[in-house]
């Protein structure tokens, strides 16, 4: 099986939760209509993410529907998995543990070649009890933890099937170079200044934090194996036949992708607000939370070929 490795190398997105509808991923023109619950209407997939005390007795093993279960308070992680070979038409809890057995929950999402639009919101107690108190949970970007490929020559027949990328597949990924502001990425179910448990929960565009900005390379360019594309990388006579756009008389390194992305046989991708999910056949994304009081954050995952947004 051909070996190939991603190699993520320059990824610039800060996360940002704001009103409206995020740009990436966006195929239509696009305004949210103004709605009592702020979710778009349209067929989507829900997950619901619940709050659990610190001794809730969790069962990675048993599955309910669409839930995955996190801390009441305190840190945890989700991994997101979408295989564009599955046949899977739903989304899928494979662990709905996160924070009480040692590991991420995992959900698995069907693929979809255009993405998706994301959108949450905290439902239940919305003052941890106490007035003034609001709950909130902080979303940070997903980070891609597995990619992996299926031989184009030679296709495994049960590729569909995977839901991790072991070695023997021959693909890994490099880290992402995310820089998440939780100050703008916290969910507060009611605003501080109006009145304690009072008014409705409304959902909040979060789609920015499931897109990936940055290169995919093979490993054929990383040259000293260093799991890194950096300028030790650039073979010395790359000025004789890669075009210099500075021009400034070196290859830099985005010149080198630049090249290797326009080959027949490309050895680089370069990506722009996708859905991350979709950089490789198989990717497992990562995303930290840290809960303070949230007992549900309802979370809707919303096809982009599919979803249309009315404008006001």
């Amino acid at each position: 099986m051909k070996r190939v490795v991603l190699i993520a190398i320059s990824l610039v997105i800060i996360a940002a939760l704001v009103a409206g509808v995020s740009t990436a991923l966006a195929a239509k023109s696009q305004d949210v209509i103004a709605r009592s619950n702020g979710f778009p209407s349209g067929e989507h997939f829900n997950l619901n993410i619940h709050g659990k005390k610190a001794d809730f007795n969790c069962d990675p093993t048993v599955t309910d529907g669409g839930s995955v279960f996190i801390p009441e308070y305190g840190s945890a992680s989700i991994q997101y998995l979408t295989n564009k070979k599955s046949s899977i038409g739903n989304l899928t809890v494979l662990d709905a543990c996160a924070g009480f057995d040692g590991d991420p929950a995992l959900v698995q999402l069907p693929y979809e070649a255009q993405g998706y639009y994301v959108f949450g919101r905290i439902l239940g107690k919305p003052n941890n009890g106490s007035s003034g108190n609001e709950s909130s949970v902080i979303l940070y970007p997903n980070i891609v933890v597995q990619a992996c490929n299926d031989d184009p020559i030679i296709p495994d027949p049960d590729f569909g099937n995977y839901t991790s990328c072991d070695f023997a597949l021959g693909l890994i990924v490099g880290p992402n170079e995310y820089v998440p502001d939780p100050n703008t990425a916290t969910y507060v179910r009611f605003d501080p200044e109006a009145a304690p448990g009072k008014g409705n929960s409304r959902a909040t565009d979060i789609t920015r934090l499931f897109t990936y900005s940055g290169w995919v390379v093979n490993p054929i360019l990383d040259m000293n194996l260093d799991g890194k594309i950096t300028l030790d990388d650039v073979p010395l006579d790359a000025i004789t036949y890669v075009p210099d756009l500075n021009p400034d008389g070196v290859i830099d390194v985005d010149e080198w992708l630049t090249y290797n992305a326009g080959l027949d046989t490309p050895l680089a991708w370069q990506f722009t607000n996708e859905w991350i999910l979709n950089i490789a056949d198989l990717v497992i994304t990562e995303q930290g939370l840290v809960n303070d009081g949230t007992k549900l954050l309802q979370v809707r995952f919303y096809p982009v070929d599919t979803t249309e947004f009315i404008p006001q």
